[in-house]
């Protein structure tokens, strides 16, 4: 019998090594393809939990129900993740896995799983590093544009995009005439308060003092080989050295302000790789120390927290691909860039992105969407520049600009759920849109893009983009449906008007199968309604700075939200575990209807389902219906830029969006309560006065079962409502609109909406 001890992921025994193939986690990317899986894309993605004893994995592919007939074999994987480099043939396949020891050792096969691969998946093998080295150009530049493409770029200069040339030409002249300030940033004092204000002024400060002088050197660096004028490459040589002599182990290390630590990964790569001519042998092989240190720093991030099987930390998403634009950069002169390459581009190839699915939306909300998205349109251009890459073969690019589109139509001021998503406007994501269209070449999305009077980027990042774009004829979304649902990441989008978001009734409700967790923190079947794309019933409070006591006490807490609470507690907070899903989505012209679950959400309910019928344009009727494991009391929370009016089991709003009216129909005698107090509210340095003031409404009476019936009206009289119950116990609620009546029958686990010639049962 062998001894077994516990060694991180795995168990260990003194004959060889045993795989842990224990469940993952709401935190862990999971065995993929799982078991019985039907694949999007050909090959599938492969990945498996990580064992720290391993050296290297085996992966096995076979045909049909076993491994007589391989498909595929690779040994010596370095990470617990692959994607193969060749394409299967639709039909029915098995894979498993081995661990392999630094000794040579092998643990037994893993568990067998099955999946399937249909005949219209997309093809979507990953390059092998060698192919990719070949694909790359072996001289400089590598980053965005090869050196074949300078002559087309500087033909541009002085023809199609003389006027964005000469912005940059005269940006890179105002950079040599005054340069950034290149001392060291500072170390935060010892004693400094973490989250404080003066900590926030270095911590973000550090960031922005990275970020001039590198973004100069890579704005001079291109000004330098577009023009061939040495001197551009001297002032991005200087800049670059002055860098450089910062200590990388300082205030700008990546486990200490990784803020201020990323920006150096790409920007600085940039600026080397294209000012390439103008460095010495000495200067190279200063800048390749200091970047090789860089680079270890992040990949140790990475790599030592398990990127790969635990993906979803905000920051590594972005992290990784900044890597990437370092390794290529640096190949053939940091050791360890061929490795780094191989890691960013097994992230890419079967754990991006993250936080979304085939149908494009983000659970971090639109405003962590454009900053995210935006930031990788740099590796989309890189990879199709070095290898031919083309990012927009993946069904989620090709669908993702609709999730900005939906949720922001053009004129909106705010962009529902998320960190700070209530700030996002129509305008602020429409160069990302721009952006977008021009690679997936979306006529909807140029249109949008048009719509809201924006244009590609500006810098060299824009003219680089312009240089890529070709003549798209936009096309308005008006055969499209208003309001769409993400069910990937449980977001319900029911709009009146997706073409003007001035004119538009729009109604958000979020029950997320990843949870709360990260950016995407706000509880589960939460909602918001937002008339003329500005705010009118919202979530709550503003984001200080991540992390301080505003943010994680209240914005954290789903009674920041327009939710409900249980004996005055909400949902798990910030966490993977509390899950939402979208259970129902329909949509027509004049009704949409969504579902959501969330009594997972919770550690004391076993049931909360929330429906929601707008009626379009005016009326939202919204039923809950809760369970508890024992007599509870409820509270229903709302949220407003404003005070509320109070009523008798009724408030009302009025505000620049409009006037909202809100009508308890069941329960009665509910208790009504409103202030405008956080708890706690934001940093005093702030200096912030939200305006915003927070309703609850009280069943106090406790009782295990509890249904709420909700009628919220829009920029109208208040319409005749009534509500009677049936043998059934069901409630059949009567509504008399100005565009006719409406009846809908309310049950326990189904009911039915008449809406002039709309009828359906769910």
């Amino acid at each position: 019998m062998s001894l077994l001890f516990s060694v991180g992921y795995c168990i260990v025994s003194v004959f060889g090594m045993s795989l842990d193939e224990s469940p993952a986690d709401v935190k862990e990317w999971d065995y993929r393809p799982a078991d019985g899986a039907v694949a999007e894309r050909t090959p599938p993605a492969f990945s498996w939990r990580p064992c720290e004893g391993a050296e290297s994995y085996v992966l096995q592919i076979g045909k049909g129900h076993g491994f007589k007939k391989l498909v595929y074999e690779k040994s010596d994987i370095p990470w617990p993740a692959h994607c193969p480099p060749v394409v299967l043939e639709p039909g029915a396949y098995v894979w498993r896995y081995a661990a392999v020891d630094a000794a040579g050792q092998s643990s037994p096969w893993s568990h067998v799983r099955r999946f399937q691969i249909p005949a219209d998946a997309a093809a979507l093998p990953q390059p092998e590093v060698a192919d990719l080295l070949q694909r790359m150009p072996e001289s400089h530049p590598r980053l965005f544009f090869r050196p074949e493409d300078i002559p087309c770029l500087k033909e541009l200069a002085h023809g199609a995009l003389h006027e964005r040339w000469e912005t940059l030409l005269a940006k890179a002249d105002g950079l040599i005439d005054e340069p950034p300030d290149t001392t060291e940033p500072p170390k935060y004092p010892e004693g400094m308060v973490r989250k404080s204000g003066e900590w926030r002024e270095i911590w973000w400060g550090n960031r922005r003092r990275m970020i001039a002088v590198v973004d100069a050197a890579a704005t001079l660096a291109f000004v330098y080989r577009i023009t061939d004028e040495v001197e551009y490459g001297d002032a991005a040589r200087d800049l670059l050295l002055a860098f450089a002599a910062w200590d990388p182990n300082g205030a700008t290390n990546y486990q200490y302000n990784d803020e201020a630590a990323m920006p150096a990964l790409y920007m600085a790569s940039r600026a080397y790789s294209w000012a390439y001519p103008v460095f010495s042998d000495e200067d190279r092989a200063v800048l390749v120390e200091v970047m090789r240190e860089r680079g270890r720093q992040a990949f140790e991030h990475l790599h030592g927290h398990h990127h790969l099987w635990r993906p979803y930390s905000s920051h590594s998403n972005r992290a990784w691909h900044f890597l990437g634009e370092l390794a290529i950069a640096f190949h053939g002169e940091i050791p360890e860039a061929g490795e780094w390459l191989d890691y960013a581009m097994t992230v890419f190839y079967t754990a991006y992105p993250v936080w979304g699915d085939a149908d494009g939306g983000w659970h971090e909300g639109t405003g962590y969407w454009s900053s995210y998205i935006g930031r990788f349109m740099y590796w989309a251009y890189v990879a199709r520049a070095a290898f031919g890459i083309d990012v927009f073969e993946r069904s989620f690019f090709r669908r993702t600009g609709y999730y900005g589109m939906y949720v922001l139509p053009p004129g909106s001021e705010t962009g529902g759920f998320g960190d700070q998503a209530a700030r996002v406007t129509s305008a602020r994501i429409a160069p990302l849109m721009a952006t977008l269209a021009a690679n997936a070449r979306n006529p909807h999305w140029q249109w949008y893009a048009e719509a809201n009077g924006a244009e590609l980027p500006g810098g060299y990042i824009g003219f680089l983009y312009a240089a890529r774009a070709s003549g798209l004829e936009a096309e308005p979304p008006a055969a499209l449906p208003s309001s769409a649902c993400f069910q990937g990441n449980g977001l319900a989008v029911m709009n009146t008007n997706l073409l003007d978001g001035k004119e538009n009734v729009q109604v958000l409700m979020k029950s997320s199968p990843f949870g709360r967790q990260s950016h995407g923190f706000n509880a589960n079947n939460a909602f918001v309604l937002n008339i003329g794309g500005q705010r009118a019933l919202c979530s709550s409070g503003r984001r200080d700075i991540h992390g301080s006591p505003h943010h994680t006490e209240w914005m954290w807490h789903s009674r920041s939200d327009n939710a409900i609470l249980v004996n005055g507690q909400g949902q798990i907070k910030h966490s993977a575990a509390a899950t939402g899903e979208i259970r129902l989505f329909d949509t027509s012209p004049t009704v949409d209807v969504a579902v959501g679950e969330a009594a997972a959400s919770y550690e004391n309910l076993e049931r909360w389902t929330r429906r929601i019928v707008f009626l379009k344009p005016h009326v939202v009727l919204i039923h809950d219906l809760l369970d508890a494991p024992e007599p509870a009391t409820f509270q229903w929370t709302l949220h407003a830029p404003g005070r509320f009016e109070l009523g008798e089991n009724a408030a009302s709003w009025t505000g620049d969006a409009g006037r909202v009216s809100v009508r308890f129909l069941e329960p009665g005698e509910l208790v009504l309560t409103q202030n405008d107090v956080y708890e706690p509210p934001p940093a005093t340095w702030t200096g912030w006065d939200l305006g915003e003031w927070h309703l609850a409404a009280d069943a106090q009476a406790c009782a295990p079962h509890r249904e709420f019936i909700t009628l919220i009206e829009v920029d109208q009289e208040q319409v005749e409502a009534d509500v009677e119950r049936t043998m059934m116990g069901r409630a059949k609620v009567t509504m008399a609109l100005p565009e006719g009546e409406a009846e809908v029958v309310l049950g326990k686990e189904g009911f039915k909406v008449r809406y002039g010639e709309f009828r359906k049962k769910y």
